[in-house]
């Protein structure tokens, strides 16, 4: 495939930033990818392994003639680096972020009067793991990646990024920022704040000796997996989005109480309609969309305890050229089969391992 642009830059090498590069590189979307990140190792790896062609010394000349720059860093970062940029690049130089609130950004860049375009982005894809290394070509495939355009933004401009964006195998939609972080808020953020919240909340109830920390079964696992994500983020997404995330936590408390009131009253229909309710909603989606909150690509496998059997597993799949990204006993198995559990990057690798344990004899299950 031809170049689709260019040059590039992207501003930040974290999970985004980098699978951003790796992307381009792989698909070979564009000439020149110029790039900066405050950590010189991370800007040294990514031009090792020529996912980029120069490493920028800061926000500098270095982004001059690019035809669009990726702004990938916590959200209240954003705006000062967009004011730096607008005096570096030319006037048709697409800025573009990808923060995952979009309201305060659009409102306080809209404020900067820019003499080149900017369109707000979000791709809503990610993983509660961080930085370069965590990076993979595959982030955007089939992934929505929103788009927020200043208001009177040329079509020109939007429609660039969005064909750039599908060539990264992105799902490119146009959603107002403020209906954008309500939605985001609700099915993103507070997520977020309640896996925190709840791991915390058991770490303040475990005994001396941890109990619940070692019974920690894979429903709380599961659920509580995007509570290590990388703190900093968080911390400038909840303050960048407060009033929405205020707001459906007053539903979530709600709901909360409302548990609380059927169990006090032993109110049987009640306990088991809110269970129900929710059993009905959550079986309505679909596993197989790519949003916000898949992170992993998981089966467990039902194995005897003796040496050598996962590494046997691992060989099998390895001989497929399949990556695994995590593997190993599920000690702790409510409402779940399998003892061996393995975490993969993409759904391809789940499906296409499924198929050969199976056929190896193994009882095999999606998680």
């Amino acid at each position: 495939m031809g170049s689709s642009v260019k040059k590039i830059g992207v501003i930040g090498l974290g999970i985004i930033g980098g699978s951003l590069v790796k992307a381009v590189k792989r698909k070979g979307l564009c000439e020149t990818v110029v790039a900066y990140d405050q950590n010189e190792n991370t800007m040294e790896l990514a031009l090792k392994e020529g996912t980029i062609h120069k490493a920028a010394q800061g926000i500098d000349e270095t982004f001059k003639g690019c035809e669009m720059v990726f702004i990938c860093v916590p959200v209240k970062s954003i705006p000062e680096i967009v004011k730096q940029l607008d005096k570096i690049v030319e006037s048709d130089c697409i800025l573009t972020d990808v923060g995952s609130t979009k309201g305060n950004v659009m409102e306080t860049v809209k404020k900067l009067k820019l003499s080149c375009p900017f369109i707000g982005g979000h791709p809503m894809a990610g993983s509660e793991e961080s930085g370069y290394r965590a990076s993979r070509h595959t982030l955007f495939e089939n992934a929505y990646y929103v788009l927020t355009p200043l208001e009177g933004t040329d079509e020109v401009y939007i429609n660039k990024l969005s064909e750039f964006l599908k060539l990264l195998g992105a799902l490119p939609v146009i959603i107002d920022p403020h209906v954008h972080d309500y939605a985001t808020a609700a099915i993103s953020h507070v997520p977020h704040v309640i896996a925190s919240a709840l791991v915390n909340t058991i770490k303040g109830l475990d005994s001396s000796d941890r109990l619940m920390h070692t019974l920690a079964a894979g429903g709380f696992r599961d659920i509580t997996r995007i509570a290590s994500s990388e703190p900093a983020v968080w911390e400038s997404i909840c303050l960048t989005n407060k009033d929405n995330i205020i707001r459906v936590l007053g539903e979530f408390a709600k709901n909360i109480n409302s548990f609380v009131e059927a169990l006090n009253s032993n109110d049987d229909r009640k306990l088991r309609q809110l269970f129900k309710d929710a059993k009905e909603y959550r079986d309505s989606f679909s596993d197989r969309r790519v949003g916000a909150l898949i992170k992993t690509y998981d089966i467990t496998v039902d194995v005897e305890d003796k040496p050598g059997v996962i590494a046997s597993i691992a060989s099998e799949l390895g001989k497929h050229r399949i990556n695994i990204k995590n593997i190993g006993i599920n000690n702790s198995r409510e409402m779940e089969g399998g003892a061996l559990a393995i975490s993969f990057y993409d759904r391809e690798s789940q499906e296409r391992s499924y198929e050969i344990l199976k056929q190896m004899g193994y009882s095999v299950y999606y998680r």
